[in-house]
């Protein structure tokens, strides 16, 4: 399975859980919302981030930093990128590691299938009743990995397929009357409807979460 394929499932399967909590779906997504009732994570906006980090995930205290002077488009995929670390390498992956600190290098400045999961809050954490938690020796390409997938995770999670191909039959394809809908920044919305085939690609691309 290619690194993208398993993070739009697990998206998928998040956005599944959410609904039937919350509802139909509709954008935006309310990605802090979602953050605490399904997987208990804590959003903290904050200056005490390094300027090189936009954001950082404590798995075991279940916080996500953010930067609090990015804009807020920027800091609801820098949420969303936080969740993917948490669901899919926390959670899914069994992945021993205390924290992932994102530089803005792994969360794309462009800011950009389901299966059956135990209740998500409920699922099994392995590693967390370990007092210290020390994170493995990751290649560079294992490394890479994650943070495609993280990407993906939150590109899927803002912006759902399907919820895009009924805003663009609606509205068309203005990418800032998008953008505005699903409150992701306006190159995020490019990318994500090129990739939809619902655009044109707009010339030779160097997709910002890579590929196998």
């Amino acid at each position: 399975m290619r690194w993208t394929e398993f993070a739009v499932k697990e998206a998928r399967q998040t956005l599944v859980v959410w609904e039937a909590r919350v509802g139909p779906l509709k954008p935006p997504i309310a990605v802090e919302d979602l953050a605490d009732l399904l997987y208990l994570l804590a959003i903290d906006v904050t200056f005490d981030l390094p300027s090189t980090l936009a954001g950082r995930l404590y798995a075991e205290q279940r916080i996500i930093e953010v930067r609090r002077n990015d804009p807020p488009r920027r800091q609801r995929f820098t949420i969303a990128h936080e969740i993917g670390h948490y669901r899919l390498h926390v959670v899914a992956e069994g992945a021993l590691t205390s924290s992932y600190a994102c530089s803005d290098t792994a969360i794309s400045k462009s800011d950009g299938e389901r299966h059956a999961v135990p209740a998500l809050h409920d699922a099994s954490l392995p590693g967390f009743s370990v007092p210290h938690l020390v994170a493995p020796q990751l290649s560079p390409r294992d490394m890479r990995r994650r943070e495609i997938e993280a990407n993906t995770f939150a590109t899927e999670l803002l912006m759902p397929a399907q919820l895009v191909e009924v805003a663009v039959a609606r509205y068309g394809t203005a990418i800032t009357d998008l953008a505005e809908h699903f409150e992701v920044s306006r190159q995020a919305m490019q990318y994500r409807l090129e990739k939809l085939h619902l655009l044109p690609p707009s010339g030779p691309q160097t997709s910002f979460l890579g590929e196998r």
